[in-house]
C-alpha cells in the first residue's frame, strides 16, 4: 500500500486530510488508537469528533494501555482488531501511542489495514519509522518490518502546543538526537543524510528557544519529521543504545536518557581517530564531522563535552541527582545491537567511560 506523508497546519485541515482518507478507503468502522487524557488534552478528540460530523461511520476508541507498552497490551489490541474489523485505524498520539497501533495491526496479521498516524509530540518519529517498540516481562522488545510502517502521517502543530517545556525538551531532544545520530552512522548515505541534515538545522537553533507558538511548534514537528526519516534508514547509535536502561529501571523519559551520555558521545564521535573509526571511508567521515561542527556553529578545537552538556543543561535535560544509578547496572544493560552502528565501537572501557560521565 502506498505511504503518504502531510503536513498540514491546523486541526480543520487535518479532518479534510482525514476525510479524504475515509472516502478513499471506503471507512464506514474506524478504530482510534489514542492516549488517556492527552487525547483530549491536545485537541485530538476534537478532530475525531468533527471527522464523524462529516463522514458516516462507526468509531470505536483503544486507550488501555501502558505508557511505556507491554506485550499483553499489544495482544488485547490485536483481539480488538479481530472482533472490530475496523476498515481503518487512526493512532493520535505520542511515540508509545502510535507504536501501539502499528504493533497491533502488524500482530492481527491485517496488515492490509490503511494506518494514520497523528502524532501529538515532537521527536520520536514513529510516524515514518519501521520500528516499534513494547515490553516483555520487563525487557524491551524493538520490532523492524517494512509493514509496520504506518501508510500515512498527518502532522498537525497544532496537536502539540499544549505539550509542557520538559516534554518538549524531551522529545525534542530526541529528534535532534537522531539526526546527528544518523548523519555520523556507519551506515548513512546520501539520502539519509540529506533528511539528517535538514533536521539539524531545524532544529538545534529552535529547540533551546521554547517559543511555543504554532510556528515553532511546526519547525519542531517537521523537524523531527526529517529526522524519523533519517534513522528509519540508519537506525540509531550509542547514545541510544545505552538509554533503555535509564528508561525502564531509573525512570527517566526517553530523550532525557538519550541525552544523559550524548555529550560523551558527541565529543568520542567527532574526534574519532582513523585508527579507532568502525568503516572504510575515514576522510569522507572526518569531512561531515566538520560540516556538521560548522552548521552547530562550533569550533573542533573547544571542549564539545562542555559544549553539549552545557546545551543539555540549558533545556532541562541534565542529570537529575534526584534520580541516582547503579552504573554496573547501566553498564550491563547496553543494547550492543543499537549500539553497532557508531563510528567509534563500544567496549567495556568506552561504556564505562560513557556511563561515569553522566554525573560529571
Amino acid at each position: 500500500m502506498e505511504k503518504k506523508f502531510e503536513m498540514t497546519y491546523t486541526k480543520q485541515e487535518a479532518i479534510e486530510i482525514l476525510k479524504n482518507i475515509m472516502e478513499e478507503h471506503n471507512v464506514s468502522r474506524l478504530l482510534v488508537v489514542r492516549g488517556k487524557k492527552s487525547y483530549k488534552e491536545c485537541g485530538g478528540s476534537e478532530v475525531v469528533e468533527k471527522l464523524f460530523e462529516t463522514h458516516n461511520m462507526e468509531i470505536r476508541d483503544f486507550y488501555d494501555f501502558s505508557a511505556n507498552p507491554k506485550k499483553e497490551d499489544v495482544d488485547k489490541g490485536v483481539e480488538l482488531i479481530k472482533q472490530y474489523q475496523p476498515d481503518a485505524i487512526l493512532a493520535i498520539g505520542g511515540g508509545s501511542v502510535i507504536d501501539m497501533a502499528k504493533l497491533c495491526r502488524y500482530y492481527s496479521g491485517k496488515r492490509e489495514i490503511p494506518l494514520i498516524a497523528m502524532p501529538t509530540t515532537a521527536g520520536t518519529g514513529a510516524e515514518v519509522t519501521r520500528f516499534a517498540v513494547c515490553y516483555k516481562d520487563g525487557v524491551k522488545q524493538s520490532i523492524e518490518d517494512d509493514a509496520i510502517q504506518a501508510n500515512y502521517a498527518v502532522l498537525v502543530p497544532e496537536l502539540t502546543m499544549k505539550n509542557g517545556t520538559y516534554l518538549t525538551a524531551c522529545t525534542g531532544f530526541d529528534a535532534l538526537a537522531q539526526a546527528i545520530e544518523a548523519y555520523w552512522n556507519i551506515y548513512a548515505g546520501d539520502v539519509s543524510d540529506a533528511f539528517a541534515m535538514k533536521a539539524i538545522e531545524m532544529l538545534f537553533s529552535t529547540l533551546p528557544a521554547m517559543e511555543g507558538d504554532l510556528e515553532w511548534r511546526s519547525r519542531m514537528l517537521l523537524g523531527a519529521y526529517y529526522a524519523g526519516m533519517a534513522i528509519n534508514m540508519t537506525h540509531t547509535t550509542a547514545p541510544h543504545a545505552l538509554s533503555y536502561v535509564l528508561t525502564s529501571k531509573y525512570k527517566y523519559p526517553h530523550g532525557h536518557a538519550v541525552a544523559l551520555t550524548f555529550p560523551y558521545f558527541f565529543e568520542k564521535n567527532v574526534h574519532c581517530a582513523e585508527k579507532e573509526y568502525a568503516d572504510a571511508d575515514y576522510a569522507e567521515y572526518n569531512a561531515k564531522m566538520h560540516k556538521l561542527l560548522n552548521v552547530l556553529g562550533w569550533k573542533l578545537n573547544e571542549d564539545l563535552f562542555a559544549r553539549m552538556k552545557d546545551y543539555i543543561e540549558k533545556i532541562g535535560l541534565g542529570y537529575d541527582p534526584t534520580r541516582p544509578f547503579e552504573s554496573e547496572v547501566v553498564e550491563k544493560g547496553v543494547n550492543l545491537l543499537r549500539a553497532q552502528n557508531n563510528p567509534v565501537q563500544l567496549d567495556e572501557q568506552v561504556i564505562k567511560e560513557a556511563v561515569a560521565s553522566i554525573t560529571k
